[in-house]
């Protein structure tokens, strides 16, 4: 027995119903140039310091278009850094989101921490670390434990990859970043 390919059985089917081409109406449209993405305006806004909002750009790369962020500024002086909540495909998962860490170099504003796994609320805590403070995020999901609050220290260079999975007792903060501060989507 021989087997006849499907393709040979349908094509005259598939043929009949197509017809001639028909010219186009008008002229078809030159392809545009991809643009390059957006960068966020909100927190340059926010500071006033395009420095700032150019940095983010810069961590969020071809993602910015499709991040939502929630940032805020704390401390002074040399203690001042800037937390970044990034929410998007891109930045989250099961366990939360990252939070980018930025504190001002000089050239501008330089990455010290990109904390995966992080929920809100995010806390700044009464305690320092090399300088920097201490920062109190909620861990929860990704299949572990129940929801608990972590402590993020600077270590003279970086703030860790990755929450401690050591809750955090009895610490004093105060919220900064909430899932109210969460830009909704446009």
């Amino acid at each position: 027995m021989r087997l006849i390919p499907l393709a040979l059985i349908f094509a005259p089917f598939a043929l009949a119903g197509c017809s001639p081409a028909e010219a186009p109406a008008s002229a078809p449209a030159t392809p545009s140039a991809p643009t390059a993405p957006v960068a966020p305006t909100a927190p340059a806004a926010q500071t006033n310091d395009p420095t700032l909002g150019t940095a983010i750009a810069t961590v969020l790369g071809e993602n910015a278009a499709s991040t939502r962020i929630a940032m805020k500024i704390v401390g002074e002086g040399e203690g001042r850094i800037a937390l970044v909540y990034l929410v998007g495909m891109n930045w989250c998962g099961t366990g939360g989101c990252n939070l980018v860490i930025l504190r001002p170099g000089p050239t501008g504003w330089e990455q010290i921490g990109n904390v995966g796994r992080v929920s809100n609320p995010v806390r700044l805590l009464t305690t320092s670390s090399h300088g920097l403070p201490d920062i109190g995020v909620t861990v929860s999901g990704g299949g572990g434990p129940p929801a608990y609050e972590a402590k993020l220290s600077f270590d003279g260079r970086a703030y860790p990859r990755f929450p401690s999975d050591e809750p955090l007792v009895g610490a004093e903060g105060t919220v900064v970043i909430t899932d109210a501060d969460i830009p909704p989507v446009v």
